[in-house]
């Protein structure tokens, strides 16, 4: 059996991780007043997911993130 210490490779994102990286996209297409479907929201959402697998895994610093791109 594994835990997730062992899995190095893949670490899936649960619903309050989902959330956490909805609201940062959410707020910050809010901020710029963009669309959910152009191609500016697609890349930060991108940014957002990367970002958590990254290892960026509190509001801050994916508002942080948002904010940057």
């Amino acid at each position: 059996m594994m835990n997730s210490a062992q899995t190095l490779s893949f670490d899936p994102i649960g619903p309050d991780e989902l959330a956490m990286i909805g609201k940062a996209f959410q707020d910050e297409l809010q901020r710029r007043a963009l669309s959910r479907k152009s191609e500016e929201a697609e890349a930060l959402a991108a940014k957002l997911i990367n970002a958590y697998q990254s290892g960026i895994r509190d509001d801050l610093g994916l508002s942080i993130v948002a904010g940057l791109s």
